[in-house]
């Protein structure tokens, strides 16, 4: 379920070039972004990251295989998210990967890789804990990076 004004559930903080860009900075496990991947049928640019919270990324990859267009991976867990993530990947994987040191360079990757009609999704797996005090600041921080993309 969409929320657009729940600062802490998936919702919609900005439109731009066409794009919708989404914060579900709570989604801190990779269960929680697998709801959040679920709940669209636009192409998507997933930004995943954070610090892991030895959970297993594999479920998530097959699924990233099945429904992303690209990835952007930042962050601590960086190595674990794309160990699970290469392994899916094939020659006939539809996914594209690129990796960032932190959520502000994911952000300005995931500007240059959406097109119109596209979905930006934060919705990292992993805790703010590397980076930030806890998620609400990540999501406050990224809503305010998307802001200055326009």
């Amino acid at each position: 379920m969409i929320s657009k004004g729940c600062p802490i559930a998936l919702n919609l903080c900005a439109k731009l070039n066409g794009a919708d860009w989404y914060n579900d900075s709570i989604a801190t496990a990779p269960e929680r972004t697998m709801a959040a991947v679920r709940s669209f049928e636009e192409p998507l640019v997933l930004l995943l990251g954070g610090r892991d919270k030895n959970l297993p990324w594999e479920d998530l990859a097959r699924l990233v295989q099945q429904r992303v267009k690209h990835v952007v991976v930042f962050g601590e867990a960086q190595e674990k998210i794309l160990k699970a993530l290469k392994a899916v990947q094939n020659g006939d994987s539809p996914f594209t990967l690129e990796t960032c040191p932190n959520l502000k360079e994911a952000v300005e990757a995931a500007a240059r890789l959406t097109k119109p009609g596209d979905v930006v999704l934060l919705s990292p797996g992993g805790t703010s804990f590397d980076e930030f005090n806890d998620f609400e600041e990540r999501g406050e921080y990224f809503r305010k990076w998307v802001n200055q993309l326009s």
